[in-house]
């Protein structure tokens, strides 16, 4: 898939010269403009995320930004999720563009939207709440298990 237009470009952390703190501000810096600077919407519901901070940063950033580790019970930092900070705020944003994949799942007494922008192997997941919508992750789907496991729900919730 050729990347559309009005996806921005990844970071690169090969630019920082092995700088991560000087990364890190820069992945924050882009989710500050994006989610708390702007005031965002996904079709016409206003968008939210949970304003708890953890490490000084809100939970919701480092849900974008890192994985959980199931050994350690920990999240990690993930530079892949880290380099795409520039793009769950447009693929929000251009939700009805027919190169994204929107359906909605049922996880415990949750309602959520999955967009999937399959092509370019990244998710951002919301949560429906009483008007409005509410941010809760986003990330990389590029290993086969993962995309074979959302085109079955895709499949079973678009029937």
């Amino acid at each position: 898939m050729t990347q559309p237009s009005w996806l921005p470009n990844a970071l690169r952390y090969s630019d920082f010269n092995g700088e991560w703190d000087r990364f890190l501000v820069k992945v924050y810096e882009i989710f500050e403009r994006d989610f708390k600077k702007s005031r965002p919407s996904y079709r016409a519901f206003p968008l939210k995320y949970d304003l708890k901070i953890e490490d000084g940063k809100e939970a919701v950033f480092w849900h974008l930004t890192s994985q959980y580790d199931k050994k350690t019970g920990n999240r990690e930092m993930d530079l892949r999720r880290c380099e795409r900070i520039p793009w769950p705020s447009p693929i929000i944003k251009h939700a009805q563009d027919k190169r994204l994949s929107v359906w909605k799942n049922k996880r415990g007494k949750e309602i959520r939207i999955l967009l999937w922008l399959e092509g370019m192997d990244y998710l951002v997941v919301l949560k429906e709440s009483r008007n409005t919508v509410i941010l809760l992750t986003a990330y990389c789907t590029d290993r086969d298990h993962t995309r074979n496991k959302l085109r079955s729900e895709r499949k079973i919730a678009l029937k």
